[in-house]
């Protein structure tokens, strides 16, 4: 009778199978997504999560300009001559497989002072991937990485969204994934003028900035519009008395990049040279 009783207690009050299925299944999907909310941080004042799980601004003073979706045979070029003229420096998130189909491109980048680091292999969105694909993504990003003689360092998830796996498989390969603080829109505009004040918004020390070298997964000619929007993003540098700097610059990673320091009474930051962009033992 004791027996029986205890028996009636706990299959009656206990959740059956199917309920610790569904509550297992929705925690794992609460997993898998909520982490997608990170984009959320560039209207928010978040500089970084703990264990530098996701960062969207730096710790220094200097501005870091960073640029999606390349290498492009015929954008990135522009957009390097114009960082020369400006005397402005950034950083160039390239997809795998475009770096597997322009690699003297990204020797090119690198040659003119500029940081490149990895925006994985695809352009797809995680939130409907599974992690398998995810991780197989990644891996297929580190080699053509390391192809053209690049480690990365920094990692930025297509669409600015990452799911836990996003998240967990970078970091298990030593990424820092970097989403940014302030954004250019400009799929959304034909003029550059609004570009820049978009920028400008948001712009000031340790800012992370997005814009684009590639029109292959937006409107048409939405990097001729980025580019010509550098120049005012420049005057805007130059009158808050900012200092465009690459990643490493803005968050330097142990052993690697250059650190900055304070030139006193002007408010910039020079670089102290150290060992810079290293390229694959």
């Amino acid at each position: 009778m004791h027996h029986r009783g205890v028996r009636r207690a706990t299959t009656g009050r206990g959740p059956g199978a199917g309920a610790v299925a569904a509550l297992a299944a929705g925690a794992a999907l609460a997993a898998q997504y909520v982490p997608s909310t990170v984009a959320l941080g560039q209207w928010a004042d978040l500089r970084v999560l703990p264990g530098d799980l996701c960062r969207w601004r730096g710790d220094g003073g200097g501005v870091a300009l960073t640029f999606d979706d390349g290498p492009s045979s015929v954008a990135t070029p522009a957009f390097l001559d114009r960082l020369d003229r400006l005397g402005l420096v950034g950083t160039f998130f390239v997809l795998g497989s475009l770096v597997q189909r322009d690699p003297d491109l990204v020797a090119e980048i690198r040659r003119r002072g500029h940081q490149v680091e990895t925006h994985g292999h695809h352009h797809r969105h995680h939130l409907a991937r599974s992690p398998r694909w995810v991780h197989r993504d990644l891996h297929a990003a580190a080699d053509a990485m390391a192809a053209v003689g690049v480690r990365p360092r920094w990692y930025r998830p297509t669409y600015g969204q990452a799911t836990a796996a996003t998240l967990l498989a970078a970091r298990r390969r030593g990424w820092r994934p970097l989403l940014w603080s302030a954004w250019g829109r400009e799929w959304a505009t034909t003029d550059p003028a609004a570009v820049a004040a978009t920028v400008r918004r948001r712009l000031g020390p340790g800012a992370v900035v997005l814009l684009h070298d590639n029109d292959a997964f937006g409107p048409a000619g939405m990097w001729k519009v980025a580019l010509d929007a550098l120049d005012r993003v420049a005057d805007d540098l130059h009158r808050r008395g900012l200092t465009a700097v690459t990643m490493d610059q803005l968050v330097p990673v142990p052993g690697t990049g250059d650190q900055l320091v304070p030139v006193s009474g002007t408010g910039q930051l020079v670089p102290v040279p150290g060992t810079g962009d290293r390229p694959v033992p």
